[in-house]
């Protein structure tokens, strides 16, 4: 790899597809449909609301976890430079410049959890929050392997 071509973008994993999504949707409508005409033939018409409350709920979660897989960060080292740019999931984005030879990338070991981040100076940048434990270790060694090159 040459010295100017890293470049790494950071994106959340990808939800169930459409028509996938549909088909979970589908298949727990109708198991919530047989249990309400069972609540319904005993007289417990009360839980049907609730039932109706879940399945929004999962539609919601749904919509949600699609919006989120639109967040990425992408890094990218030009020269001396290193140029993070992070894309939210309403496509509202941030940038910054670090200088190459300043910066550090650090992985704080906190169990259960982890913390991926790029330093320079006293100025800390994290990065990678969606990523899970053993990814930002990978995610680590390609960056900390791409700033010493």
């Amino acid at each position: 790899m040459a010295r100017d071509s890293f470049d790494l973008t950071l994106q959340p994993p990808a939800p169930l597809g459409t028509d996938a999504a549909r088909i979970v949707i589908g298949v727990t409508a109708l198991v919530m449909l047989l249990a309400a005409l069972r609540f319904l033939l005993v007289g417990a018409w009360l839980v049907l609301p609730f039932m109706i409350v879940d399945l929004a709920l999962l539609v919601w979660a749904f919509r949600a976890s699609r919006r989120a897989a639109r967040a990425f960060e992408r890094l990218r080292l030009t020269g001396d430079r290193l140029l993070v740019e992070r894309t939210d999931a309403q496509g509202r984005q941030e940038r910054w410049e670090l200088p190459r030879a300043w910066t550090r990338v650090e992985l704080e070991q906190h169990a259960p959890q982890n913390r991926l981040w790029l330093r320079h100076r006293s100025r800390r940048l994290l990065i990678g929050r969606h990523l899970n434990r053993r990814e930002r270790g990978e995610v680590y060694d390609v960056i900390a392997g791409a700033l010493n090159r």
